[in-house]
């Protein structure tokens, strides 16, 4: 019973690779068993060997349900996103980790999505003079003007503070989206740097008794300085929540919930008043171009639902409602709006 006595496999009786074993806490698992375990799990070391067979167990059985799966829904970026299967009240990550690449994702059921929320990445700027623009950006060196009182001096500095945060100025949160962020950090630093939001990451908790720390994945990534890719991933992480909030409610009977609407005022408004340049219509149309959008996600065909088979056309949107004050009706899709632009499709009201 020395230090260096070999040492097997609990699972497969195969030799462990002391580099690449897994400490159990009456036993080992060689690295070919190591990577059966779940992606998200973790707590191996304080668990069995007979925890790690039932684990096991349950992945083989998580084969079936991934086979079984019929998305209906899904929110996210083009890397990672969730996917829903109303029919079957399950729902999976699609993240690019070792269960996916195998064809394997954990499948949840409904019950054990607990809590959900959006967090902001950032990245460091300089900010060598203190005046809120970043080094990178910055046309005047404040420091050289502190000791002169030329008023024409003063005059450019003040405009050069004015035109840089013009230039820089960081984006709030949008309305939509701020029910869901936990952590809007100031965008400044005592140390002389300025944080700058550099990317959106949805973040989940659930109940499984093999996960103990919460899931995440960056919903998109912002390159410095972009107002638009913000405003984007900021608009991608709030589908993500609005589908989590159907997940939550254990269906689909709140889908047009008026999200559509929110959105559009939300960020409509923003984007005249706060943003400084006005609402696009090929913005609107990138981020809203896929069918049944309408609750923030991409709602895909349902079988034996009865909401899914409800067409989305121009003459069925009309028939529901008569026209009312201040409501029009998009002339390219049918979809009722009230802002300027079809909060769909993006058309101008005309």
């Amino acid at each position: 019973m020395g230090l260096f006595e070999k040492k097997f496999c609990d699972i497969c009786g195969d030799k462990v690779n002391m580099l690449t074993q897994q400490k159990l806490s009456d036993g080992y698992l060689c690295s070919d068993c190591k990577h059966k375990l779940g992606s998200f799990t973790s707590g191996w070391k304080q668990r069995t060997v007979d925890d790690v067979k039932r684990h096991l167990e349950l992945r083989e059985q998580n084969k079936q349900k991934y086979q079984q799966f019929n998305c209906s829904a899904t929110a996210g970026g083009s890397n990672s996103s969730i996917q829903v299967d109303f029919n079957n009240r399950w729902f999976f990550f699609a993240i690019n980790n070792r269960d996916y690449k195998s064809g394997n994702p954990q499948i949840f059921d409904f019950s054990q999505l607990q809590d959900f929320w959006l967090e902001q990445e950032y990245r460091t700027l300089s900010d060598s003079d203190r005046d809120g623009i970043p080094d990178n950006r910055d046309n005047f060196d404040n420091r050289q003007l502190n000791n002169q009182n030329n008023g024409f001096n003063n005059f450019m500095n003040g405009m050069n503070q004015m035109f840089g945060n013009m230039k820089t100025g960081m984006v709030n949160v949008p309305l939509s989206a701020q029910p869901f962020v936990r952590n809007a950090d100031s965008g400044y630093t005592s140390s002389g740097s300025i944080k700058e939001v550099s990317g959106i990451k949805a973040c989940f908790r659930v109940t499984d008794p093999y996960i103990t720390n919460d899931i995440s994945f960056t919903v998109a990534y912002v390159s410095s300085n972009n107002q638009m890719e913000l405003i984007q991933a900021y608009e991608t992480g709030v589908q993500i929540m609005q589908l989590c909030q159907q997940i939550k409610q254990g269906g689909m009977q709140n889908m047009n919930n008026g999200y559509c609407q929110t959105m559009n005022n939300a960020y409509g408004q923003q984007m005249n008043n706060g943003y400084g340049q006005p609402m696009q219509q090929g913005y609107v149309q990138q981020n809203f171009q896929q069918p049944m959008q309408q609750n923030g996600y991409s709602q895909q065909p349902m079988q034996q639902n009865s909401y899914a088979q409800q067409p989305m056309q121009q003459g069925y949107v009309q028939q529901q409602q008569p026209v009312q004050n201040g409501v029009w009706y998009c002339p390219n899709c049918g979809t009722q709006n009230t802002s300027k632009f079809c909060c769909s499709c993006g058309t101008p009201k005309q």
